[in-house]
């Protein structure tokens, strides 16, 4: 009797074993299918406070300001990446974040309201107009 206890546990953990793998595999096939997927943008386009502040080509390097009267935010695009270099608001997230050149990438710095998004040349995230969460 004491042996039937032993085998059950024993399968309970194998099993175990296996859905960890199986759901492991699953997440690690997702973010590869959504990497591979990301297409260049063209463009990254800025808007302050849901306001369109400028659109900026990501084939030429330059540095973009940002900014009203009591704050400022510095973008860096080069070599077809976009990133914040510079912040003057307290979490400073929006400068940690990684560079971004693929379509429907973003930054976002939540204190000063701006929002850096890597567009086509048309403007738009993706060309048939599908957002990433309905791909």
């Amino acid at each position: 009797m004491h042996r039937n206890g032993l085998d059950s546990t024993k399968k309970s953990y194998k099993n175990d074993i296996l859905l960890i793998l199986f759901f492991l595999i699953i997440g690690i096939g997702a973010f590869a299918f959504m990497q591979l997927q990301g297409k260049r943008g063209a463009e990254v386009k800025v808007s302050v406070n849901n306001k369109e502040y400028g659109t900026y080509s990501l084939d030429k390097n330059q540095t973009v300001t940002i900014g009203e009267d009591d704050w400022e935010n510095i973008l860096i695009i080069k070599d077809g990446k976009a990133s914040m270099a510079k912040a003057d608001c307290p979490d400073k997230i929006c400068v940690n974040h990684a560079a971004i050149s693929k379509k429907g990438e973003t930054i976002v710095c939540l204190p000063h309201k701006v929002v850096v998004e890597v567009v086509d040349e048309n403007g738009t995230q993706d060309g048939n107009q599908i957002d990433i969460i309905s791909k």
